[in-house]
């Protein structure tokens, strides 16, 4: 069968096979002069940047050799480093760290690029050219698309003073090659490293206490399930005439809202462990799937998903506007809602309710980690990049990290620290409750795991109302098998190399 040949996958494709020169002249001849002529200007000599609109080919066959292939003499090293933590709270702790680390390892000066829209497919080429970054933020997907683009760091932590990897809040297939396939998921660090953790996530459940207390809605209970006391607190705490909902739910590419029910209800990972199916919806799943559409449609204790923007106004979303009693979403990154909500309201974290089916609470935890990419190789600056990574995910970064709050830090002794314990919100010790709980991941191992992706759209139809329940999920689910299968191939023959994490 015939496959599509997108670009994102042209670009796979080309990292895989080691494109350089010709590979990027090929970009040019489809099109793609603009964006090869945007990364090469960030790397190469002013006077060559002249010669960019003239020989594209030229220009690539610079940027490709000009890499040396030992350290530099000189006793300062330097590497440029990519990372979309540019504005608020989280450019805020990117700033410290730099600045930080820069005092710190004056021996290493970091060049620092910032990460705009557009940069997987930016990177993709970057890699194809040979002029990637030695070090940046990215995502398990694209960490699983461009596998043999990094570099294996295992030996360097091995002989590193400052690394433990007890120390660290760990998600398998991440940063690191486990394939994983099963749950319940490995939680110590483990397998070959390729990166190290950096900004975490978790799926949790807060509420506006002033909200509850003005509609008698009793505190949160750890006792409580999803459609018995979490439900009726939710319809209590609507007044949809005065535009006041007892919950919100979402979904498109955040659905950190309603996974967690689906476990509740029995569904068990979002890939089936031969990589060939997407599982979600199986055993339970669709059960809990179609609880969080029914808040929308049936309960009408959420306002509907095209309503939430106008509700949130000034604030940035409807919860910070003080329009939603009690949201199942994330639980850390309170940075930006403590500076929306100020004093305006009281608000606390809340125990995540109880699945109906499993009587088990289950979260959602990720992390995207700084990678080390192959560029470092060719540059001898492999040790000084990992002496960054190891800084970054160190106690006094993650430290700063706790108390900005811009991510969950991907620390034990940082998640747990008085910084981070410390209201606003209120009962953040429940954080900790939420990161030790029984998690999901979203299995970055598979090649094509950021295509597969696209089956959460077509999910979000059943949420907009322009599809049934059924309808939704038979769709999402045929899309996501789809693109899973076009490279199950390429899943067993690397599985077959690295082996598996039992």
């Amino acid at each position: 069968m015939v496959r599509d040949l997108t670009r994102r996958r042209f670009l796979k494709a080309s990292s895989a096979l080691g494109v350089g020169v010709t590979g990027a002249a090929t970009l040019a001849a489809c099109g793609e002069t603009q964006v090869v002529e945007k990364i090469v200007t960030q790397i190469v000599e002013e006077e060559v940047i002249k010669e960019v609109t003239k020989e594209v080919e030229v220009v690539v066959q610079k940027v490709v050799t000009a890499a040396p292939a030992m350290a530099p003499e000189s006793t300062t090293v330097e590497f440029e480093f990519v990372s979309d933590h540019v504005s608020g709270v989280r450019g805020k702790s990117t700033t410290w760290a730099l600045a930080n680390f820069q005092q710190e390892r004056p021996d290493i000066k970091i060049k620092f690029t910032p990460q705009g829209g557009g940069f997987d497919d930016s990177f993709g080429i970057r890699i194809a050219a040979g002029s990637a970054p030695a070090a940046a933020l990215l995502s398990w997907g694209f960490f699983g698309a461009h596998q043999d683009s990094f570099v294996q760091i295992n030996d360097v932590l091995d002989r590193h003073a400052d690394f433990d990897g007890a120390d660290l809040i760990y998600e398998p297939d991440s940063y690191t090659i486990n394939y994983d396939t099963t749950w319940p998921f490995v939680d110590s660090f483990q397998g070959h490293a390729f990166g190290l953790p950096y900004q975490g996530n978790v799926s949790g459940h807060y509420y506006n206490i002033d909200l509850y207390d003005q509609y008698g809605v009793p505190e949160p209970s750890a006792d409580w399930t999803y459609s018995n006391e979490w439900l009726e607190a939710a319809k209590q705490a609507t007044d949809a005439d005065n535009e006041i909902y007892g919950t919100r739910i979402s979904g498109g590419g955040d659905i950190h809202y309603w996974t967690p029910i689906s476990w509740g209800f029995g569904g068990k990972q979002f890939i089936s462990s031969d990589g060939t199916h997407t599982e979600h919806f199986d055993n339970g799943g669709d059960r809990g799937f179609q609880f969080a559409v029914d808040l929308i449609h049936r309960h009408g204790v959420s306002p509907a998903t095209d309503a939430q923007r106008e509700l949130a106004g000034e604030f940035g979303d409807a919860f910070s506007a003080g329009k939603i009693g009690a949201e199942l979403r994330r639980g850390d990154a309170k940075g930006n809602a403590v500076i929306s909500i100020g004093d305006r309201f009281r608000w606390a974290l809340a125990p995540q309710p109880k699945g109906d089916v499993t009587g088990t609470v289950a979260v959602h935890r990720t992390n995207q980690g700084h990678y080390v990419i192959d560029s470092a190789r060719r540059q001898g600056v492999v040790e000084p990049v990992v002496d960054f990574l190891v800084w970054m995910a160190g106690p006094k970064m993650q430290a700063r990290a706790a108390t900005d709050r811009g991510f969950l830090p991907c620390r034990w002794d940082a998640l747990e620290s008085p910084e981070n314990l410390a209201a606003p919100p209120e009962r953040q010790d429940l954080l900790v409750t939420f990161v030790r709980g029984e998690f999901r991941t979203w299995q970055g191992y598979h090649p094509n795991q950021r295509e597969w992706l696209a089956w959460r759209g077509r999910a979000h139809l059943a949420m907009t109302g322009e599809a049934s329940v059924e309808e939704a999920i038979e769709s999402a689910v045929n899309e996501g098998d789809r693109i899973l299968r076009q490279d199950v191939d390429l899943l067993n023959s690397r599985i077959e190399r690295w082996g598996r994490t039992t």
